[in-house]
């Protein structure tokens, strides 16, 4: 796959616990139940949710991201639950230097229970065996000591605090960064648990 084809046709990403897969407008109900809640948007970029039609908007602006093959996460879905718990992926691919950002978001009623270390490492693994990457960074508000967690949990190392670097929510915030190097992560014992397909899960997703 390549960066000209890959958010278009994003594959879907199968972990012991959890799928990754496009989001679709059947997803508004279940995000909206957790983008309601001021603790999760917290340290986010975007503002808490007031109405469904907020989630709405979103979602349909992701569904158009996928449509022109623009940077675009995965919705989380709980395999067990079958419900949508959450959004990951790559908010940022410079592809001339081969290095991307991820980002993620998890329903409170999920936190605590390792999902979301199960779904970095899935995308690292996907960035690195797939996108041909050579780093992957993530970055955090200095106060978000559980995004700090899963970072340092999937092998990212700690490379300072960006300061002042983003104007979020009315200030400007300093960030911790966080990377990790190809070579530095163990993506065999990763083989057997993760699966990559382009098959869509059940429905179509437009």
């Amino acid at each position: 796959m390549t960066n000209l084809d890959l958010f278009r046709n994003l594959p879907t990403i199968e972990t012991e616990r959890i799928l990754l897969r496009k989001m679709s407008l059947k997803d508004a109900k279940d995000m909206f139940e957790y983008a309601q809640d001021s603790q999760v948007s917290k340290y986010t970029g975007w503002y808490t949710h007031n109405s469904i039609q907020d989630t709405k908007l979103f979602l349909q602006y992701t569904i158009n991201n996928y449509k022109n093959n623009q940077l675009s996460n995965w919705g989380i879905v709980h395999k067990a639950e079958q419900k949508f718990i959450g959004t990951a992926g790559f908010i940022d691919w410079n592809v001339e230097h081969a290095k991307a950002e991820i980002g993620y978001t998890l329903s409170r009623k999920y936190w605590g229970k390792g999902y979301m270390t199960e779904v970095v490492n899935a995308i690292i693994y996907f960035g690195f065996r797939t996108m041909m990457l050579n780093r992957i960074e993530a970055r955090c508000v200095i106060e978000n000591i559980a995004s700090a967690r899963v970072m340092e949990k999937v092998g990212m190392k700690y490379e300072g605090i960006l300061r002042g670097c983003m104007f979020m929510k009315g200030k400007y915030r300093d960030l911790k960064i966080y990377s990790i190097l190809k070579e530095e992560f163990s993506g065999k014992k990763y083989d057997s648990s993760i699966k990559i397909s382009t098959r869509v899960c059940g429905f179509h997703p437009f």
